[in-house]
């Protein structure tokens, strides 16, 4: 379902790789916890499987595309098949509940049939039946989460990411927001869960990748968040990713790169209109522009474009509501 192939991800030059020589796979129905400190990977290995940002080396398989072939007009249909969760929930907050999960449908074109169908159907499976016409603000931290996961999961994707969902919660409504990712999970849904909550790990006792400074440390069928594990940082075996780093140095990027992790030439910084760009003068000398690497650009460029066509923008539905509340009589223009 998700595979990493010898993927390493370095985003500047001179930078320790965020994500370092990766062979890993996710299988079809798997609950995967991806664990580790801030900084250590996750992220950026989420970030990945949404083509948001490409790797420097190596190649990222979802649902078995080779991400790396396929074209940018193509990135919308390949999120569509993978939901997503955050900590934050980012809801629109001037609307509903029910138009909140409305929207994921509604900007791919679904039938308002269908939609109909669906969004009550979404509402009842993460009990939030009776409260389908309050705004975020309405709603409890747990609410929101829960709006936030219907939203995620109402396309029915194969993939559920989940960047920290319990990371603003209390204990008993985490507990309740793990017992609705375990559902989904059930009935098919491959979830990736990157979590610091040691309580969600330990009770669930799935599969756990832990993240050190970029490499995968454990990978463990049933693992707990604590392992003794040497070179585990949550655990306490280590203070912090420096410190792993110095157990296993790196080879220098400057003096050592690997041809395939950048271009060979340095790219033109776009629009510095001070004669900053990366070429060699008369005494062979270079810019400060070729201190940026040409994929950095593409990576930037990539996130820009990923923003623009993020699902969850505000402005998508902001002129015109897709189809009325069903749970008043009055449309949202009326509200105004």
């Amino acid at each position: 379902m998700i595979r990493f192939d010898d993927v390493t991800k370095t985003y500047m030059r001179g930078q320790r790789p965020a994500v370092e020589n990766l062979d890993i796979e996710f299988t079809r129905g798997e609950f995967v916890f991806l664990v580790g400190a801030s900084g250590s990977g996750k992220s950026t290995l989420m970030r990945m499987v949404l083509k948001e940002v490409a790797p420097s080396r190596g190649t990222v398989y979802v649902a078995g595309k080779d991400l790396s072939r396929i074209p940018s007009w193509k990135i919308p249909s390949l999120r569509r098949d993978i939901g997503m969760v955050f900590q934050d929930f980012r809801l629109l907050p001037s609307k509903t509940a029910y138009q909140n999960i409305e929207f994921a449908l509604a900007v791919i074109g679904t039938p308002r049939k269908v939609v109909r169908r669906l969004v009550p159907e979404m509402l009842e499976m993460v009990g939030l039946e009776d409260k389908g016409k309050r705004l975020p603000h309405e709603l409890s931290g747990g609410e929101q989460q829960r709006v936030a996961i219907a939203r995620a999961y109402v396309n029915r994707p194969s993939i559920l990411l989940a960047d920290e969902p319990t990371g603003n919660l209390d204990p008993a409504t985490a507990g309740g927001i793990l017992d609705l990712l375990a559902e989904i999970n059930e009935r098919g849904t491959t979830v990736v869960m990157a979590t610091h909550d040691r309580t969600a790990v330990d009770r669930m006792q799935r599969r756990v990748v832990e993240m050190v400074g970029g490499l995968v440390v454990r990978d463990e069928e049933r693992g707990t968040y604590a392992t003794p594990t040497p070179v585990s940082v949550i655990s306490g075996n280590l203070p912090d990713d420096s410190g792993h780093r110095d157990d296993h140095p790196l080879e220098d990027q400057q003096d050592s790169t690997d041809p395939g992790d950048a271009p060979a030439e340095p790219a033109s910084a776009e629009g510095a209109g001070h004669g900053a760009a990366s070429v060699e003068d008369g005494a062979g000398r270079t810019s400060s522009a070729a201190d940026v690497l040409e994929e950095d650009l593409i990576d930037e460029r990539e996130a820009l474009q990923a923003r623009d066509e993020d699902l969850f923008v505000e402005d998508a539905f902001a002129e015109e509501p897709f189809v009325s509340d069903p749970f008043t009589d009055e449309t949202e223009g009326e509200r105004r």
